[in-house]
């Protein structure tokens, strides 16, 4: 009897907390673009940003990486909320130690900014493929 009964708890208790992954899988930003605009600190993306995947997995700090396609005629939208410093690269997003977000792509140019607006340290990059229709940004607040 006391078998069934915590035979029947577990049941239970793994149907709802499947549903409650659901459900939070339903609500995931991880996938919402407007990451995109909190990263880079523009208030509206462009709307050609398409295919968004982020990463966000700590606690303490703001770490958020998200990876995503865009029309290359709107990426010089997305540097308007920092001053990024510009530098040429010729990596692949995957040596650079990037989330497994998006699509591959050789990184033609990387954009950083170290924003005095975060108190106790961090940075924001920007990667671009030479087409700039790939990107990554990714934003480190401690």
């Amino acid at each position: 009897m006391k078998f069934l009964r915590a035979s029947i708890l577990a049941a239970v208790g793994m149907v709802i907390l499947g549903d409650f992954i659901a459900l939070m899988t339903r609500f995931d930003r991880l996938r919402d673009p407007d990451r995109v605009g909190f990263i880079l600190n523009v208030p509206t993306i462009p709307s050609s940003v398409r295919n968004v995947e982020c990463s966000s997995g700590a606690i303490t700090d703001v770490i958020i990486t998200c990876a995503f396609a865009i029309d290359a005629k709107d990426f010089d939208q997305l540097l308007v909320g920092w001053q990024f410093e510009k530098s040429t690269s010729g990596r692949s997003t995957s040596y650079m130690s990037y989330p497994d977000l998006g699509r591959e792509f050789d990184v033609a140019t990387a954009y950083s900014a170290e924003p005095e607006s975060f108190k106790h340290g961090g940075s924001v990059d920007l990667v671009s493929n030479a087409d700039r229709t790939l990107a990554v940004a990714s934003r480190f607040e401690e």
